[in-house]
């Protein structure tokens, strides 16, 4: 196998030239402009750290890419994937987290393996409709402390959070909902500019709300500085595994898969 694998890359680039690799940069920066505010925005809703989003989304794609087999795929973050972490990493921590989701990656592989990926097809589509809008809400709510500028304890579930909105009360800083107003808006108005199709509304939004607070000097809170290395500190540890807990992570690690 090995051995077949340089006549394989010359199959793969028969004449690549200078033009195609021109077209492969351009698209290269634009999926990066897309994917850039989507891994920060994902790893805050995760329950990590932007820059575990980040880093995430480096390392996906460079893997994808290299072992993926079709021209055309897409590598990346959903928000059902958030959903389902948020709540592992209030129960379990971050080692939880990173245990199940490697649980998620080997039951793929599984799968792959067995062929068993077509009875995806038997799912009902109300099933899956249900599945989203839930995740959509769950998402929403969950991001209640971002939205208002708060920050309050941590909960294992919407609900619980919402009960606690409910019996301690809060107090939003105006400053956070004007900007994230501002992100929302300029995703929605962004698109339907003409030029608008080149840039993504939502890389757009970060950017104007980040010059506000810069030259405003707001008093909100910031991701703060991106660490300059692959390796988190909030990274998979084999000594700090919750072993204990990896019967109960199997059905997390299965919605992970899903």
């Amino acid at each position: 196998m090995i051995q077949d694998w340089p006549r394989m890359w010359r199959r793969e680039f028969a004449g690549y030239n200078r033009a195609a690799l021109q077209k492969d940069v351009l698209a290269g920066i634009t999926v990066a402009a897309v994917a850039l505010p989507l891994a920060l925005a994902f790893g805050v809703a995760s329950g990590a750290d932007a820059a575990a989003g980040l880093v995430t989304a480096v390392l996906a794609g460079i893997i994808i890419g290299l072992l993926g087999g079709a021209p055309y795929q897409i590598s990346g973050p959903t928000g059902a994937m958030s959903a389902v972490l948020i709540v592992l990493a209030s129960r379990y921590g971050l080692q939880g987290m990173w245990l199940a989701a490697l649980m998620a990656g080997i039951m793929l592989t599984l799968l792959g393996v067995f062929r068993l990926g077509r009875v995806v097809a038997l799912i009902p589509a109300p099933v899956i409709s249900g599945f989203t809008s839930g995740i959509a809400i769950i998402i929403a709510l969950g991001q209640v402390d971002n939205f208002l500028g708060i920050k309050t304890p941590s909960a294992e579930s919407v609900i619980e959070k919402m009960r606690y909105y409910i019996e301690h009360g809060i107090s939003p800083n105006p400053q956070a909902i004007i900007l994230a107003m501002l992100v929302v808006v300029t995703m929605l108005v962004w698109p339907r500019f003409k030029f608008g199709q080149r840039l993504p509304g939502s890389l757009v939004g970060i950017i104007l709300a980040t010059l506000v607070v810069m030259l405003a000097h707001w008093d909100v809170p910031v991701i703060g500085e991106i660490p300059r290395t692959i390796l988190l500190e909030n990274r998979l540890s084999l000594n700090q595994i919750p072993w204990a807990d990896l019967s109960n992570l199997v059905v997390p690690a299965m919605s992970i898969a899903a």
